[in-house]
């Protein structure tokens, strides 16, 4: 048994909008549901034409979402090329905080955009690219003073 408050109220509104509205949309989920088998093969290659038919790609500093992906450390999905098994990365990381150790399937390269990052010992500052090779590993990435990095890398499995 739930109790509902007076600051449930907007929820519940909000809820038995949705629940109107996706009601509405039945007939039409139906409908797509009885396409043929090939229909998302078709809507898939409609997109690699449109994508593969451009001859750039942009990504604007102010769009996709920056996720906490440990203690300190936010990343921002850039782009993923997932037919090639890469993707780029920004990498946000606050003083004191790590990214662990890992294995590369592809080489990855990482270029520090601000600040510095200690990797295997080695001091890592802005402008500079460390490389980390296919098959090999790296210990963990420790910035002391913060660090803004642009990684591109293997697609995780």
């Amino acid at each position: 048994m739930t109790h509902e408050t007076d600051s449930d109220s907007p929820l519940i509104a909000a809820l038995m909008r949705w629940d109107a509205r996706l009601g509405e949309a039945a007939p039409a989920i139906e409908a797509a549901a009885a396409e043929p088998p090939n229909l998302w093969d078709r809507i898939s290659a409609r997109i690699d034409a449109v994508v593969s038919a451009r001859g750039a790609l942009t990504v604007p500093s102010d769009e996709g979402a920056w996720e906490l992906t440990s203690p300190g450390v936010r990343r921002k999905l850039l782009h993923v090329e997932a037919e090639d098994g890469w993707q780029s990365v920004m990498v946000c990381l606050a003083p004191g905080s790590e990214i662990s150790a890992r294995d590369h399937p592809i080489l990855e390269e990482c270029l520090v955009l601000e600040g510095e990052v200690e990797v295997g010992g080695a001091t890592i500052r802005k402008g500079d690219l460390h490389l980390a090779f296919a098959g090999h590993d790296h210990g963990p990435i420790v910035s002391r003073t913060g660090a803004l990095l642009y990684i591109r890398a293997g697609v995780p499995g």
